[in-house]
């Protein structure tokens, strides 16, 4: 009889991995919920993790867990990593993939899991509203048990996904209403660039700038001259005071040039040193591309101030504009203009 008992007990031993090795190697989980606000300011929330906390399922779980962000601001290379108690573990979040407004995924490992897993948000308009899926993909491996395991993590994780949702849904539809999906930016690794400039003042009116600004450039084309220097770039001019009260615009004008080591006569237009040189910011930048007439710059940079805050970015440095089209050779609504906003 014991023999019978333990021939029994193989067999079901037997049978439970047999059936283990057949079950699915991978496991996908998904919720879904509509929520209320722009897609473009609903993409801010998911592609990057400085907001994470706010609507994630998991952080109140621990207030104590220790979080560390690094790498992009948002975007493919946006990296978090966690350390917590039982109920949250620890591990890696990094983004690695992210298509504007519509998808991210992101590659997260789990401390103690050899497989990492991938976690996608797709995102699309649904009349009025931004339909959100959050998907999870995970990778069993060929342990039988793993397998097993996979039959419940619907359950396990479908909940928390749920109050996540929720909890996006809640923020989002909270927040800023405004559409982002008509500015053309790009976070960039800005490299220094030499330029010689006169400073200035001047009023917030259009046409008074571009007076101001072509009178500094005629200033800087005389210094050029006389100091061999080539020119390197578009013309560009630094911002260092907008008042839109007190109608006063303060700007360094400045093109860019091939070296930093110019001399030229102490006095040119008959002001001692007038001109100097230095280097536009180094580091990471938000690059935008405002295309059009210069009086519509103004919804350009309220659009970027929108994005600075979706994207919970602080400036880091006196922005700038690059007049990348002659606007005397360039019909006004084809007219480029490059907008730099250093920010950290």
């Amino acid at each position: 009889m014991l023999r019978n008992i333990l021939l029994g007990l193989v067999l079901l031993v037997a049978v439970f991995f047999a059936i283990g090795l057949v079950l699915p190697d991978t496991v996908h989980v998904q919720r879904t919920v509509k929520i209320n606000a722009p897609q473009s300011q609903v993409f801010a929330l998911v592609n990057g993790f400085r907001q994470f906390d706010k609507w994630s399922p998991w952080a109140d779980k621990d207030p104590q867990m220790k979080v560390q962000l690094s790498g992009p601001a948002y975007g493919v290379g946006a990296y978090y990593e966690w350390s917590g108690n039982k109920a949250v573990g620890s591990g890696t979040q990094e983004i690695v993939a992210s298509t504007a407004y519509s998808q991210t995924k992101t590659k997260l490992t789990f401390a103690g899991f050899e497989q990492a897993s991938i976690a996608t948000f797709d995102l699309e308009s649904d009349e009025a509203l931004t339909r959100v899926t959050w998907g999870l993909d995970v990778k069993l491996g060929r342990n039988p048990i793993g397998h097993y395991f996979g039959l419940l993590m619907d359950r396990q994780i479908g909940p928390d996904y749920e109050r996540g949702l929720a909890r996006l849904k809640a923020l989002a539809e909270a927040g800023d209403k405004t559409d982002l999906s008509a500015l053309k930016v790009d976070l960039v690794d800005g490299k220094a660039q030499t330029y010689a400039y006169v400073s200035g003042s001047t009023s917030t009116d259009v046409d008074a700038i571009a007076k101001a600004l072509a009178a500094a450039y005629a200033k800087v084309g005389v210094f050029m001259q006389a100091s061999g220097l080539k020119q390197a770039g578009a013309p560009l001019s630094v911002t260092r005071r907008w008042d839109p009260q007190a109608k006063v615009y303060e700007f360094d004008a400045g093109i860019p040039v091939d070296r930093a080591d110019a001399q030229a006569p102490a006095t040119l237009q008959g002001k001692p040193n007038e001109v100097k040189i230095a280097q536009t910011y180094a580091g990471a930048a938000l690059k935008v591309e405002h295309h059009g007439s210069y009086k519509e710059m103004g919804k350009t940079y309220e659009l970027i101030d929108a994005f600075k805050k979706a994207y919970a970015l602080q400036d880091n440095g006196l922005s700038w504009e690059q007049y990348v089209s002659d606007p005397g050779k360039t019909p006004e609504a084809q007219l480029l203009t490059d907008i730099y906003v250093p920010v950290k």
